[in-house]
C-alpha cells in the first residue's frame, strides 16, 4: 500500500469534531451560521417543504433571525488576562538570551509565544512545539495548532514519529492566483538519530524530500546527533501525546443549545406577533374573496361591509407558550455563566475582596492553574529541547508562570485597617508592607529598605515644610 502522509491518528479523528466546534464557536454568529443545519436543524415544517427554492428561503429566514450568544471568545479572552496578566519569569542560559525577543521565524516573543499557547490550551485544548535552527544558526520554535499534529507513534511510550501539516496557500507572483500547497513534516527517530523530511503533493502523487539528519555543536572535532524527537506536545492537564478533554468544550454546546432554542423563539415571535383580522358570516370565503366582498386591508380609510349576521375579530396569540421558551433561554444562559462565561474578564470588582473573588472563582481556578502550569512546562520542555541542541546547559531554562489569579486590590477600607493593625502592634511594619505591596498599593519591585528610604526622604521634607511655615 502506498504511503499516505495525510492519514489520521483515530484519536485525532475521534477529537476533530469537538475542535471544529470551539473554532466556529469563537469565530461567533458569521461562522456558526456559515456551517448551516450543522449547528440548526431544520424546522419539521420546513424539511416538509416540497419547492427546494422555497424551502432554501425559508430555512435562511428562520436562521437570520436567530442569535448565537457570543460566550466562548470573552471568556477565553479574559480567563488569559486573568492568567497572564503577570508575564511567567523566564530564566534562560546565555545562548538563548537572542529568544526573548525573537522565539519564532516570524519575529514573536517568548512572552507573546506562551500566551499564543495559553490562547490554544484554552480554545481546542492542546498545541505544539518544535525547535529548529535557522540557516543563520539561530535557534527558534515552531508552533503547531492541534489540527496540525495529525499523526504519531510511539516505541516503549517514548514518541519517536510524527506527522505535521504544514499545508498553506501560496502566490503565483506572475499571475497574482494563490494556490494551495499541501505539505506535511515527517519527523521520526532512526538508529538513534533524529530526522525530518518534507513529503509535497504534485501532479504525479506525493514526493519527500531527502531526510535531514540534525546534530549540535561539534565535539572534539565529531558531529553531536540529537538523539531524541525534540517536538513537545502541550496538552490542558499533561505534556503526554494523546489530546486532552477540550476545557470549555461545554461552554460551546450550551452556546449552540441556546441558538437552537432563541431560533425557535424567534421562529414564534415573528409567527404570532401580529394579531390576524378574521372577518365571519360568508357562505362561501372563497367566492367572497374573489369577488371582492371579503375585506382585504385595514385601516380607517377602508370600508368592511359584511354580510347579515357576520362578526369581525382579531385572532391574537396569547403567549405562554413563548414565555416557557424565554425562561428555558435564560436558565441555559445562566448555566453558562455559571460554567465561566465573561467570569474571568469581570474579576475586578471593587467591591469584593480578592478572597471574595477566589470563592466566587471555585474550580474554574483549578482549571486556569493546570493550563498555566502545564503552558509554562511545554515551553519550558521545548526551551530546554532547544538548549540541548545548540549546545547550552539546559538546567539553566525555567518558565515559572505566575499561579496568584485572584484581584487582590485593597479598598480604601482595607487599606486603612492594614495601617490601623500595624499602628496597634498587632502585627510588624514588614507584614503591612508585604500586604500593601500584594494588594498593589506598593509597586512589585520595590524593596522593603527602598521603601524605608522614601519615608525618611518623606518625613525630611514635611519637617522642612513645618519650619519653613513656622519662621515665614
Amino acid at each position: 500500500m502506498t504511503f499516505n502522509p495525510g492519514s489520521r491518528h483515530p484519536l485525532y479523528t475521534a477529537f476533530a469534531p469537538f475542535w471544529r466546534l470551539m473554532r466556529d464557536a469563537v469565530d461567533g454568529e458569521d461562522a456558526i451560521k456559515a456551517k448551516g443545519t450543522t449547528y440548526l436543524p431544520m424546522k419539521s415544517g420546513i424539511v416538509a417543504m416540497t419547492d427546494l427554492g422555497k424551502q432554501s428561503q425559508a430555512y435562511e429566514a428562520y436562521k437570520l433571525r436567530a442569535e448565537f450568544p457570543e460566550l466562548v471568545a470573552p471568556t477565553i479572552r479574559g480567563s488569559v488576562g486573568t492568567m497572564l496578566e503577570k508575564p511567567a519569569v523566564i530564566e534562560l542560559p546565555d545562548a538563548l538570551e537572542p529568544m526573548r525577543e525573537k522565539a519564532t521565524r516570524d519575529s514573536m516573543t517568548l512572552d507573546a509565544l506562551h500566551r499564543r499557547i495559553t490562547v490554544e490550551l484554552l480554545t481546542v485544548g492542546r498545541y505544539g512545539l518544535l525547535p529548529g535552527i535557522a540557516n543563520d544558526g539561530s535557534p527558534y520554535l515552531a508552533g503547531y495548532v492541534t489540527e496540525a499534529i495529525t499523526n504519531w507513534d510511539d516505541t516503549d511510550h517514548v514518541v519517536d514519529w510524527l506527522m505535521l501539516d504544514e499545508s498553506k496557500k501560496v502566490l503565483d507572483r506572475s499571475t497574482g492566483m494563490w494556490t494551495d500547497l499541501e505539505r506535511y513534516r515527517e519527523c521520526y527517530v532512526e538508529e538513534g538519530r533524529y530526522h525530518s523530511r518534507l513529503w509535497t503533493l504534485g501532479k504525479g502523487g506525493w514526493d519527500a524530500d531527502e531526510p535531514v539528519a540534525a546534530s549540535g555543536p561539534a565535539k572534539r572535532g565529531q558531529e553531536r546527533p540529537i538523539e531524541f524527537l525534540p517536538f513537545v506536545f502541550i496538552d490542558a492537564m499533561d505534556l503526554s501525546a494523546d489530546p486532552d478533554d477540550v476545557p470549555l468544550y461545554g461552554l460551546a454546546k450550551l452556546a449552540v443549545r441556546v441558538y437552537r432554542m432563541d431560533a425557535d423563539y424567534t421562529f414564534a415571535l415573528h409567527m404570532t406577533s401580529e394579531p390576524t383580522p378574521v372577518a365571519i358570516g360568508f357562505d362561501s370565503p372563497a367566492d367572497a374573496v374573489k369577488e371582492g366582498k371579503a375585506p382585504t386591508t385595514l385601516g380607517s380609510s377602508k370600508l368592511w361591509l359584511l354580510p347579515k349576521g357576520g362578526d369581525a375579530k382579531y385572532l391574537e396569540f396569547s403567549g405562554p407558550g413563548l414565555e416557557q421558551q424565554a425562561k428555558a433561554i435564560d436558565a441555559t444562559l445562566q448555566r453558562a455563566i455559571i460554567f465561566g462565561a465573561q467570569l474571568f474578564a469581570e474579576n475586578k470588582r471593587t467591591a469584593e475582596s480578592g478572597e471574595a473573588i477566589k470563592t466566587r472563582l471555585g474550580n474554574q481556578l483549578a482549571t486556569l492553574r493546570s493550563i498555566a502550569l502545564n503552558s509554562a512546562a511545554g515551553l519550558e520542555k521545548a526551551l530546554k529541547n532547544i538548549a540541548t541542541w545548540v549546545g547550552a546547559d539546559p538546567n539553566k531554562v525555567k518558565v515559572t508562570p505566575n499561579l496568584d489569579f485572584a484581584d487582590h486590590t485593597l479598598t480604601a477600607q482595607e487599606i486603612t485597617a492594614i495601617v490601623a493593625g500595624w499602628q496597634a502592634s498587632a502585627y510588624s511594619w514588614r507584614t503591612a508592607f508585604d500586604r500593601l505591596q500584594k494588594g498593589g498599593i506598593i509597586p512589585d519591585d520595590r524593596k522593603p529598605e527602598v521603601e524605608l528610604a522614601l519615608i525618611d526622604e518623606d518625613q525630611v521634607t514635611f519637617e522642612d515644610e513645618k519650619a519653613a511655615t513656622i519662621l515665614g
